[in-house]
């Protein structure tokens, strides 16, 4: 080996080392940015007028807000749903961002000559944007394929009823049903109507409980062909009426979201109407978060985390490794670190712990428009994958 060659050699084994002395500090650091629940990041900019740099900085966090907010919706409802109720979003959520906007705050900021740039942290209010959301239509159209089955069971003293301990029986839908069918259709859903839909199973003559646990109640709404199972217990216990419920996503088997409830009950003789209209009054409070919940959650159970063998080959430089780990931590969605693990000559290589699956990853890679410089991907007869400088 030349003496040219070792010295170079020995520069990538002192970077190397050195590069995993600061990828704890950097990971660290790293961890502190990651936005929390609702929370979004943003870079807005303004013009400064006539010298008039409060104006400007107000310009640009107007700017920032703004793009937190079209972040969200484009998150919440999808490219093409936004496209279909633009108008709707234009004239009558946009203008009013300030009610959902819970908190925000201004992480940088810096003048350059006559602009203000920002970089701000901003917290959406859910609740509040799902109801303005909800009374402009727009969930009753994007998320009205959803289907939805009640199984709520209903107790009243010593007697409790559940319609699936008996469903071929075609009894009528209790109380506590009715709300909920009411509610959740008013709010965008469709509500499944076991008794004109119900079909012929082995499964109707089965045995169970009232409290259905989350793989019976997948099973009932696979027959019923549902996406979302709502299951739980309405029980009113002297003056007051208490609800638990669950949404169990029926094609990932998981608990989405989970809430509870509650309702004064007027002491007297109160009839059957009385405690429908409470019951309405309940489900209605509690949707204000269990609708948007299901709509965020439905079919996005986090995916399994997979510790990949990456391999960059061509390299001149230890700097292009470092730009290679820093377009993987930065633009492919789904890397969660990156830790070097072996050098050679020409070549570096590390662990990625990615949250998805090998192809997944490569077509991420190789399609990003970020990528820092062309690459091919190189055959192995390992699981490494092997990536090459064009």
């Amino acid at each position: 080996m030349t003496g040219e060659k070792i010295q170079e050699k020995s520069f990538l084994i002192v970077f190397f080392f050195v590069f995993l002395t600061l990828v704890p500090i950097i990971s660290s650091t790293a961890a502190e940015d990651i936005p929390g629940k609702n929370e979004y990041f943003a870079i807005g900019t303004g013009t400064i007028v006539k010298g008039d740099l409060v104006r400007g900085k107000k310009s640009a966090l107007r700017n920032a807000l703004f793009k937190g907010v079209e972040n969200y919706l484009v998150r919440l409802l999808g490219n093409q749903a936004v496209a279909a109720h633009f108008e709707s979003l234009a004239l009558r959520i946009l203008p009013g961002i300030d009610q959902e906007i819970e908190n925000f705050h201004i992480l940088a900021e810096k003048q350059t000559g006559n602009r203000y740039n920002v970089f701000v942290k901003i917290k959406i209010n859910e609740n509040s944007m799902a109801e303005k959301l909800r009374e402009t239509g727009i969930f009753q159209t994007v998320h009205q394929s959803i289907k939805i089955l009640f199984m709520v069971s209903e107790r009243r003293g010593p007697v409790e009823v559940f319609w699936w301990q008996d469903a071929e029986a075609n009894p009528a839908l209790t109380p506590i049903e009715l709300a909920l069918h009411g509610i959740f259709q008013e709010r965008g859903f469709n509500p499944v109507n076991r008794i004109m839909d119900l079909p012929s199973s082995d499964l109707l003559t089965g045995q169970f409980s009232s409290n259905l646990q989350p793989r019976e109640a997948v099973q009932w709404g696979k027959l019923f062909s549902a996406d979302v199972v709502v299951c739980g217990q309405s029980l009113i216990l002297d003056d007051k009426l208490i609800l638990n419920l669950k949404a169990i996503d029926v094609q990932t088997g998981y608990q989405i979201c989970k809430q509870s409830g509650s309702q004064n009950i007027p002491s007297g003789n109160v009839d059957s109407e009385k405690i429908l209209d409470i019951m309405r009054q309940c489900v209605g409070r509690m949707a204000v978060d269990l609708c948007p919940c299901i709509l965020k959650n439905i079919n996005t159970a986090p995916k399994s985390i997979h510790q990949l063998d990456v391999t960059l080959a061509g390299i001149s430089q230890p700097r292009q490794f470092q730009t290679f780990s820093e377009f993987l931590k930065t633009h492919i969605t789904g890397v969660k670190s990156v830790t070097p693990s072996r050098i050679s000559d020409d070549s570096m290589s590390a662990t990625v712990d990615f949250q998805g699956d090998r192809i997944t990853f490569i077509s991420l890679v190789l399609n990003n428009q970020d990528i820092p410089f062309p690459l091919h991907l190189g055959q192995t007869d390992t699981e490494n994958i092997l990536f090459y400088l064009e």
